[in-house]
């Protein structure tokens, strides 16, 4: 996925799509299993190193636990271990994750948003570009409103422009507005959207762990037997606030 992509998709991400994959192929061993879970934007690895060393198995041995209805809670009971304390130190590793993870976002904001409004038309001289599809507002929210106003247009003459051929930071140009004036609103707004986000998933996180410690997987992955991925909305801010699973192949 390139970085116009991921501005339009993102809504940012790395951070945590409600999706499900599990491997149907009679095959498969459970040594190339890798489980990660998550709910309301907090997404970890089962498996973690934490979580090895607290229940004294190795990932094969985990993996195999944990899909056979083991909680992670048992298994560190089981090994001499206190769950509350393997909570907290996994909710730790992972508050630092999504942290990390929106430094890094918010590090790319100017690149990707100029590249966004550089490159946001329809490339004419590309081949078949009748059939390609109309181009879709490459933010969200108040962020596409900024745009809207810097160019004069409403959506839809916005999308006639881009279909035309113009992009986006030309329609502000032609429009006496200063591009450059508005790359900067719009970084800043991002930013806003992507520390609202961060703050409200770090919020949820000693839950989400404290959840993943009691749960019984097994009839999680067999619920969710087929890919399926959630709606994001714009840099990292989910709409699908339920669960998500994923069991796949490393």
């Amino acid at each position: 996925m390139n970085r116009k992509s991921i501005i339009i998709a993102l809504a940012l991400a790395s951070l945590l799509a409600g999706g499900v994959f599990a491997h149907d192929s009679e095959s498969f061993s459970m040594r190339q299993l890798a489980i990660r879970w998550g709910q309301h934007g907090v997404l970890f690895d089962l498996t973690s190193p934490i979580v090895l060393e607290a229940t004294g198995l190795d990932a094969p041995q985990l993996r195999e636990s944990l899909l056979g209805g083991r909680t992670l809670a048992e298994l560190v009971d089981a090994n001499g271990g206190d769950p509350a304390e393997t909570g907290a130190e996994l909710a730790t590793q992972v508050s630092e994750q999504i942290q990390a993870d929106a430094e890094s976002q918010i590090a790319g904001l100017e690149s990707w948003i100029i590249e966004a409004l550089e490159k946001s038309h329809v490339d004419r001289r590309r081949p078949w570009r009748w059939f390609r599809p109309v181009p879709r507002l490459p933010f969200g929210g108040e962020m596409n409103s900024m745009i809207l106003e810097a160019t004069s247009l409403d959506a839809d003459e916005l999308r006639s422009a881009l279909m035309a051929g113009s992009s986006i930071a030309q329609l502000i140009e032609a429009n006496e507005g200063d591009v450059a004036q508005l790359v900067d609103a719009l970084v800043t707004q991002a930013t806003d959207n992507i520390n609202e986000a961060t703050s409200a998933r770090l919020e949820r996180v000693d839950s989400v762990v404290s959840d993943a410690l009691e749960r019984d997987f097994s009839g999680v992955f067999e619920r969710m037997s087929k890919f399926r991925r959630g709606p994001r909305s714009f840099f990292g801010m989910h709409s699908d606030t339920g669960e998500s699973a994923e069991v796949k192949e490393e």
